[in-house]
């Protein structure tokens, strides 16, 4: 083999030096400031992107805060509503119970008085009926016939004194 022969060592390490040499300077001034460049602008973009990220964190962060103060002023208004909607109601319901209530005391001052007059009127016929009860009695009993106005007077009294028993 040729390459194997001692007397062309020389010229052979000359063209490897020549020829690294070569691919040396084409790496160093062509292929590595191409590469470089490339590495470069990829950590550029590496780097613009974390920092476009923390912003939109930021961001993120800003509207969840708002999102979140939003929705605590939209509780406490609805929970302002609820309550003014409850006094109102409950308002509604005491006029309602108050009209109610002074129609039904109307009403029962009104049965109250009919009552009165009717147990008047029955107290009076029964008086009366008591008065020639009493008369009829005696006149029977007795054969005696009393004045009218002398018997009503003497069932009276005492109609008087049953009922003072009766309401003390």
């Amino acid at each position: 083999m040729p390459q194997l022969d001692p007397a062309v060592f020389l010229p052979q390490i000359f063209w490897l030096f020549i020829i690294f040499g070569l691919i040396y300077l084409f790496i160093a001034y062509s292929a590595a400031p191409k590469i470089t460049q490339v590495l470069e602008r990829r950590q550029d973009r590496i780097a613009s992107d974390l920092q476009e990220a923390e912003q939109l964190q930021a961001q993120a962060e800003e509207a969840r805060a708002a999102y979140e103060k939003a929705l605590e002023e939209a509780r406490a208004k609805a929970s302002s509503t609820v309550a003014a909607k409850r006094e109102a109601i409950k308002a509604d319901i005491e006029a309602e119970y108050n009209k109610l209530s002074e129609k039904l005391g109307g009403e029962a001052a009104t049965a109250e008085a009919k009552i009165a007059k009717a147990k008047n009127k029955a107290l009076d016929e029964v008086r009366t009926m008591a008065a020639d009860v009493c008369k009829d009695i005696i006149l029977s009993v007795s054969g005696l016939e009393l004045d009218e106005k002398i018997v009503s007077a003497n069932v009276d009294s005492k109609f008087d004194a049953v009922k003072g028993n009766a309401n003390g």
